[in-house]
């Protein structure tokens, strides 16, 4: 038996080529888009100790659009593809963040929190071929309707809500008197 030398490349070659693989169809990446659609400002004075301080709590209520383009199916010579698969999820969410003021200005403001609201929109359809699946099609526009006029009917409730059950006990923990401007 004859001695391999190792300083001469030995090339070995499969039996079977593998099979080709077909040509795999491009699926394009989410698209997303935030939008604020309400906003709303609680001016507060804090006392403690004899001491004021004025406070700011600013909330903010967006939805978060996030449309995923299907595949456009292979298709074989001659035979037309008749629409583009597009799904989307529609989600709202309130945000909330507390600033504190000195006599010179803005002294801090806390990290803003973000709370999933219950308002979301879930769907899927084909679009006629020429249209283009993003946030701007038709039916995402009116998923995106349907989740703004549940959030537009709850809207104020949700901030008075957040500010009884959240704000004002972080607030008088401390011993902190809160009085609204």
């Amino acid at each position: 038996m004859a001695k391999l030398n190792p300083e001469i490349p030995v090339l070995v070659q499969a039996a079977t080529p593998p099979a080709a693989a077909a040509p795999a169809v491009p699926v394009q990446p989410p698209l997303q888009r935030l939008a604020p659609i309400s906003q709303k400002t609680r001016p507060l004075v804090l006392t403690k100790g004899g001491r004021t301080e004025k406070a700011l709590v600013r909330y903010q209520i967006f939805i978060r659009t996030t449309v995923r383009p299907g595949a456009v199916p292979a298709t074989a010579e001659g035979v037309s593809v008749s629409a583009i698969p597009c799904a989307w999820t529609v989600e709202s969410f309130l945000q909330r963040d507390i600033c504190f003021y000195s006599m010179t200005g803005l002294l801090a403001c806390t990290n803003g929190d973000t709370t999933p609201l219950k308002a979301t929109d879930t769907g899927q359809a084909d679009l006629p071929v020429g249209t283009v699946c993003e946030v701007f099609a038709k039916p995402v526009e009116g998923a995106e309707s349907r989740v703004i006029a549940s959030v537009d009917r709850t809207k104020d409730q949700l901030y008075d809500d957040d500010y009884k059950l959240v704000v004002t006990p972080q607030l008088v923990r401390g011993g902190t008197t809160i009085t609204e401007r």
